[in-house]
């Protein structure tokens, strides 16, 4: 009986050496799917079966194991990872590898790791069926990587906040107005500021991008009598009014 080949087993340290580079270098999806799928559903786990050292006797039995060997492997590294702070892309793929390296490194120490199972004849397959293959493969990817994209630009809902408060302080004779943008892109808005239904103040163009907040403090007289402030903002481009917010300003 001759030595078990164990050259998948330097592909699979390769494979995993080529992950971390990818998602070290690119912030593909596309790139970082393309290598990372394999990592975490087939390669890691394949190397965790040759380390144990599970004899198959046949590939898809084989590929079973290997798949739900990595599954294993990837709950405890998000355990591991959770612990340390470290649940990134870059660190998924620190982990694949140092799993995947490991497991390689001790079935390539043992000296009765089995064989693999030997790989059923090719059935001839013809040029337009090849083609078919790849053209669903490459939909599928496509798909799978928009979705990713999607998701991370998406939005439940696309709005803009505007408050008004007396000063946070609890002090009279100040006013709190603020901004805070959940829209897809950058706005302009025009604040206008009442005092008792007198025009008081005027903010033109002010810029807010997403997710930045604008605050501004403005200091209002004070009366032995309660006034209302109210605070109106206005889309330059139409001129009709957005949001509409009040409040009282304290007293002496």
């Amino acid at each position: 009986m001759g030595t078990p080949s164990k050259r998948d087993l330097l592909a699979a340290c390769l494979w995993a050496v080529a992950t971390v580079a990818a998602v070290a270098v690119s912030d593909s999806v596309f790139l970082r799917t393309l290598f990372g799928a394999p990592m975490v559903f087939l390669v890691s786990g394949h190397s965790i079966v040759r380390a144990i050292g599970v004899r198959t006797t046949s590939v898809l039995q084989h590929l079973t194991y290997a798949v739900g060997a990595s599954f294993g492997a990837t709950i405890a590294g998000g355990f591991a990872l959770n612990a340390i702070g470290s649940l990134t892309p870059l660190g998924w793929a620190v982990w694949c590898c140092v799993v995947t390296a490991a497991a390689a490194l001790v079935a390539a120490i043992r000296r009765d790791t089995p064989d693999l199972p030997a790989w059923p004849a090719l059935v001839p397959l013809r040029l337009w069926q090849g083609a078919a293959v790849m053209l669903a493969m490459l939909v599928a990817t496509s798909a799978y990587a928009l979705a990713v994209r999607d998701e991370a630009h998406h939005r439940e809902f696309k709005y803009t906040e505007l408050w008004l408060l007396p000063w946070a302080s609890g002090g009279a004779g100040r006013i709190t107005v603020g901004i805070r943008s959940a829209e897809t892109q950058p706005q302009r808005f025009d604040l206008e500021i009442t005092l008792d239904g007198q025009p008081f103040a005027v903010f033109r163009s002010v810029a807010v991008a997403p997710g930045d907040t604008w605050t501004q403090e403005i200091p209002v007289p004070t009366l032995a009598t309660r006034q209302t402030a109210e605070a109106r903002l206005y889309r330059p481009e139409d001129n009709r009014l957005y949001r509409r917010v009040s409040t009282l300003v304290p007293r002496i």
